[in-house]
């Protein structure tokens, strides 16, 4: 089954985003023996010769965030403000924290002071629509992302918010515009691309592989993009080359059972090599021995390679996992048919 674009996994996707400047740095700490890290250890040391150090305090900030310690966090970039008050990083720092507490209200009032005394600020007017999309207030993110394409214009990422908001509200043609307008300006903006995908799968499969290739070509590590690469290259009688996208995802993740069962199936339904769809049914269930449309499927093949005991062992199985299961009863009853 195709993946569903859904917001809450687009909101993960902009809160790592939103955070990103946050979370820089190496993650250093001592050895076990150690009662404070080596890290920390060195900012307390920095901040005890200058404790006037505005920067200090953002970086042992950033330190507490990495380590989910929110209240340190606030009250080191607080202390940052206090020191600095035109201190842009810290007052986007406190907006992360305050986004990683569960409230964005005060989230987005760390950005409007920022706002005060540097109202052109594209990144913070950008980190605002961010902001208004998570919260599903797709009116403000839409000023928001025109007070930064006014500032910025070839800012792709408030083209992409922009389509994101539109798509949310049903203006499908629009948000097509806005993804594609963030593509023209950056080739490689990998969720253009994806919603791209998504949303000519329904009008152009063709189209949809395109984009679904290009979102790979910017992120080779993008599982979700191989997936569905991979689905509509079955969907349109390619089937090596959608082994081939699978075969890319196990490589990468080799826990991931769907991409199993679905060279699997292309082997079954596709090219008829029933032996190799058994191989990788049963990489599947190696890896979720409940995983009853792999135990079904391979019991299939065992039954078109006339291997009686063995589809009914899987097929047995199925039943085990779901009781009446319609399928294994009509592989049952097959089975009971041949010679």
């Amino acid at each position: 089954m195709r993946k569903l674009v859904l917001l809450f996994l687009v909101a993960a996707s902009l809160l790592t985003s939103f955070l990103s400047c946050n979370k820089s740095g190496s993650k250093f700490g001592g050895s076990a023996n150690d009662s404070v890290p080596q890290e920390l250890s060195a900012l307390n040391a920095a901040i005890e010769k200058d404790a006037k150090n505005a920067v200090l305090y953002t970086q042992r900030s950033e330190y507490y965030v990495r380590r989910e310690l929110f209240n340190n966090a606030l009250a080191d970039i607080n202390k940052a403000i206090e020191l600095d008050p035109k201190n842009v990083k810290a007052y986007t720092g406190l907006s992360g924290i305050y986004l990683l507490m569960g409230k964005p209200q005060e989230s987005l009032d760390a950005l409007n002071q920022v706002l005060k005394f540097d109202q052109n600020n594209a990144a913070v007017h950008l980190k605002k629509a961010k902001l208004y999309l998570i919260m599903k207030d797709y009116e403000n993110c839409a000023a928001s992302v025109q007070k930064t394409i006014e500032i910025d214009p070839n800012q792709a990422d408030a083209y992409y918010l922009k389509g994101m908001a539109l798509m949310e509200n049903d203006k499908m043609d629009l948000a097509i515009e806005s993804f594609q307008r963030s593509v023209t300006i950056n080739q490689a903006h990998f969720d253009a691309l994806m919603q791209l995908g998504y949303i000519w799968e329904k009008k152009d499969q063709k189209m949809s592989i395109e984009y679904f290739k290009s979102a790979v070509k910017a992120n080779p590590q993008s599982t979700e993009a191989l997936y569905n690469l991979g689905l509509l290259y079955q969907e349109n009688d390619q089937p090596q080359k959608a082994i081939l996208a699978y075969e890319t995802i196990n490589k990468l993740d080799p826990s991931n059972k769907l991409a199993f069962y679905n060279i699997g199936y292309v082997n079954l339904v596709y090219l008829n090599k029933y032996a190799e769809g058994v191989t990788y049914f049963s990489k599947a269930i190696a890896l979720d021995s409940r995983y009853t449309d792999a135990w079904y499927n391979r019991g299939y093949c065992y039954e078109l390679l006339k291997d009686k005991e063995k589809a009914g062992n899987d097929y047995q199985q199925v039943l085990k996992l779901n009781v009446n299961d319609p399928k294994a009863v009509e592989g049952m009853n097959r089975l009971d048919k041949l010679r």
